[in-house]
């Protein structure tokens, strides 16, 4: 339970300290998704139903912060309706949870890039969508390196949060990695 708060209190952190991430001009104006990156992270350390519960707030919170309701041309509803970062952080986070059981052995490398992987599809799953909603599909290099360079600034940030989290767990007494676990037999061993 003290682990879940302080998860909670880092993502409100998250939240402040996105509002002075700079815009990086030379990489297309991307920058560095801190609240994604530190929910990803917090989604690979803790059960699944926290983890949607994280989701839940952490895309309300987004939400209510950052949705700005684009209502087209010829259109009642807008582009992205409210709610949809709920849904988005529920959907990457479950995929996050694929490689806990990695993360809990003690391999970072591939929740690390997964957070980047999933950084993007979030991307490319919002963008998709508003391009469904006003009936085209514009692709331009620039978009496309603006959203990879996103993901590869929060997966900067990714193995920095992993280990404040790694030590938020060990001060708070969760326990993340499986520590101690061995096979009773090998291969080699005779019965």
């Amino acid at each position: 339970m003290i682990y879940f708060l302080l998860v909670t209190v880092t993502l409100a952190i998250s939240f402040v300290a996105q509002e002075f991430l700079p815009v990086l001009e030379w990489a297309y104006y991307a920058r560095m998704l801190l609240v994604p990156a530190a929910f990803y992270c917090g989604a690979v350390t803790v059960p699944y139903p926290v983890m949607l519960i994280l989701a839940t707030a952490t895309g309300f919170v987004w939400d209510a912060r950052y949705h700005v309701p684009v209502v087209p041309p010829n259109a009642d509803h807008p582009e992205l309706p409210f709610g949809f970062t709920i849904f988005l952080f529920g959907l990457m986070g479950s995929l996050i949870q694929g490689v806990r059981p990695l993360f809990r052995r003690g391999r970072w490398e591939l929740p690390v890039l997964m957070i980047g992987i999933c950084t993007l599809a979030s991307l490319m799953i919002e963008y998709l969508v508003i391009s469904f909603h006003r009936g085209g599909l514009f692709l331009s290099p620039e978009m496309w390196f603006k959203m990879l360079m996103t993901s590869l600034f929060s997966m900067l940030a990714a193995p920095f949060l992993l280990l404040l989290f790694s030590r938020l767990a060990r001060w708070s007494g969760y326990r993340i990695r499986l520590e101690g676990i061995t096979r009773k037999y090998s291969y080699g061993d005779s019965v």
